[in-house]
């Protein structure tokens, strides 16, 4: 229907109706776009829902399983949420509309059939300035969650399998090096020399067994969930690491300096682990007449979201074409003779640094010292 177009006062307002009319009609009219945006959101394998600043769903391009498109939109999207998880979701909805930052997190199904697990991000719907929605992604990650959590429980059965084997096996060892003092005070004199060497070696043999054992402990502890991110001044971890190794540099006469540090959030244990086993590393491979000289510094990123934390010495260095090699578990570049050790604690420095969403590496040469660079998320959002 047509607006007549005269010559009086509302000709201009008719004729604009009339364009308007025309426009409409073209558009109920235009075929349907077989590549169009519409054909994606119908056809996606990620749920998609829209909602309003009251956190009511507004539009879905499927329904949830087992309910009808009426049963769905105008309700808030809590009703589909698990009570124990509804707190959650509500903190991750009131930052997106008080921020704009989009977010996710992860969730489980409030229906019972369907996806068991769903992967949820959200973003803010804006008009102008301000944010008059949220749209959300559900993607079904069923199968990746099972593949975690049995990947958890694995880890926890190999924890549990780790403090009891280290136990089982530190009782014999007891036994072999009280036992052995117990000759060494009571029959030295009447030994031969070479029998007060084989004591001396089975000693020391037991001596090694117990520290393999230890570290082999601690790097399986490493990944443990129970530890917990806090706050941390890395100087102040630094300086009680520094505390430690005191009779250390100074029967090397060594010289440590510490520069400024940032702080990050970690487990406390694990970051002064991490300290404690560069720094021992630092002092262990030094040059022959050189005094050792190390330097511990820190840099921020200029986001603002990782740090890097290096430890520089002057030591024997390495060729860097061994450098993924020295990171692994009972990798040693030198032999037991001249330099102690049970070729674990840089991997439990790696594994550390992962941990925590960072990663470890190094830059070195032969003969003049090398840089231990860790890279560090200074926030963690989640629990690893």
């Amino acid at each position: 229907m047509r607006c007549r177009v005269g010559e009086g006062p509302h000709a201009a307002l008719a004729e604009a109706l009339n364009t308007l009319a025309i426009s409409l009609d073209a558009r109920r009219t235009r075929p349907h776009e077989p590549f169009g945006v519409e054909v994606l959101v119908a056809q996606s394998p990620i749920m998609m829902v829209t909602c309003d600043a009251s956190e009511r769903i507004r539009f879905m391009n499927y329904t949830v399983p087992g309910y009808l498109t009426s049963d769905v939109v105008g309700k808030s999207f809590y009703d589909f949420v698990m009570p124990d998880q509804v707190e959650m979701v509500r903190s991750h909805v009131h930052h997106l509309l008080r921020t704009g930052e989009a977010t996710g997190y992860e969730i489980r199904s409030s229906v019972p059939i369907g996806p068991e697990w769903y992967g949820v991000k959200l973003g803010p719907i804006r008009a102008g300035e301000q944010i008059i929605g949220f749209t959300m992604s559900l993607m079904d990650i069923t199968d990746l969650k099972r593949t975690q959590l049995r990947l958890e429980q694995s880890n926890r059965e190999l924890e549990n399998f780790a403090t009891v084997a280290s136990h089982d096996l530190q009782e014999p060892l007891r036994k072999i090096q009280t036992f052995s003092e117990r000759l060494t005070a009571m029959c030295a004199e009447t030994l031969s020399p070479e029998g007060r060497d084989y004591l001396e070696r089975m000693n020391n043999a037991a001596a090694r067994m117990r520290k393999l054992i230890d570290d082999l402990l601690t790097y399986s502890r490493v990944s443990s969930k129970s530890q917990t991110f806090l706050r941390l001044d890395l100087a102040e971890v630094a300086g009680e690491v520094l505390g430690d190794l005191e009779t250390a540099i100074e029967q090397s006469g060594a010289t440590v300096t510490v520069g400024e540090l940032p702080s990050v959030d970690a487990s406390p244990m694990q970051m002064r682990q991490l300290l404690q086993n560069l720094l021992s590393n630092a002092l262990k491979f030094r040059r022959d007449d050189v005094a050792p000289s190390i330097s511990i510094s820190g840099t921020v990123d200029p986001d603002g979201r990782y740090c890097e934390l290096k430890v520089e010495d002057n030591g024997i260095g390495f060729e860097e074409k061994y450098l993924d090699r020295i990171f692994n578990v009972f990798q040693r570049l030198h032999g037991r003779g001249k330099y102690e050790g049970t070729g674990i604690g840089l991997a439990i420095c790696r594994r550390i640094a992962e941990r925590h969403g960072g990663s470890i590496s190094a830059r070195s040469t032969p003969g003049q010292g090398s840089t231990f660079i860790v890279r560090l998320p200074r926030s963690q959002t989640s629990s690893r």
